[in-house]
């Protein structure tokens, strides 16, 4: 006689087993680089190329403010000496010094722009850093989680096999690929419970002959609509 409870606890099995390899399967793919975790590393590898040449060229213009102020002096020790008397060297010098001077004060300015977009690439630099820091920790965790929850469902998915492999056996070959067959044709789904005169597979209203004759549980009854295996 066939025990239509054979395979209602086999669909028991399968569906917590086809939540469980749904769930793994996405926890496998969650597993291993993350991509806002990678684009944020890039961002910061970026900040820091430009923080680089920021410092590289503030220097090169401290640089040149240096060697200006190295030629200004020695040229007004020049001209406040005494050394000179004749007028006209003493005015040619008075300008060189003054063109000399007005230059320094340019390159002056330029450097403290230039010392400004450094503080202001350093400051980005610093926000990114900790921001990347923070994203980090968290993959981190997410991934140790996952994991955690991967070896869970490996383990739940092995004892469930194991379980399924038992209950099949309980069901005849015919029926199991009949049952099978279904499944595989309705989401998962070879049976539907009858709730009065309604399949659940498809909430269709079902003549009486069929509703008692899967009530009685003597033989594999189907929903004329959706062909799940009918229980009540």
């Amino acid at each position: 006689m066939i025990q239509i409870s054979d395979l209602v606890r086999l669909q028991e099995t399968d569906t917590a087993l086809d939540s469980r390899r749904a769930s793994l399967e996405d926890a496998e793919s969650r597993l291993g680089e993350s991509e806002e975790v990678e684009s944020e590393r890039l961002r910061v590898q970026g900040l820091r190329e430009s923080l680089r040449a920021a410092r590289s060229s503030q220097r090169d213009i401290e640089a040149e403010a240096d060697a200006l102020r190295a030629k200004i002096a020695p040229e007004e020790e020049k001209l406040y000496s005494g050394a000179i008397k004749n007028p006209r060297e003493l005015s040619d010098l008075q300008d060189e010094v003054d063109q000399l001077k007005r230059h320094l004060a340019q390159v002056e300015d330029r450097n403290i722009e230039a010392m400004s977009g450094v503080e202001q690439a350093e400051a980005e630099l610093n926000a990114a850093e900790q921001h990347l820091a923070a994203l980090e920790a968290e993959w981190q965790a997410e991934q140790r989680a996952l994991t955690e929850k991967i070896n869970r469902l490996r383990a739940e998915i092995a004892s469930y096999e194991e379980q399924r492999a038992e209950r099949s056996s309980y069901v005849d070959d015919e029926t199991l690929r009949r049952y099978e067959h279904i499944r595989r044709a309705h989401q998962g789904r070879g049976v539907a419970q009858l709730d009065r005169n309604l399949c659940t597979g498809c909430r269709i209203s079902l003549p009486v002959s069929i509703v008692n004759r899967a009530r009685s549980g003597s033989t594999i009854v189907q929903c004329p609509n959706c062909e799940r295996i009918l229980y009540s």
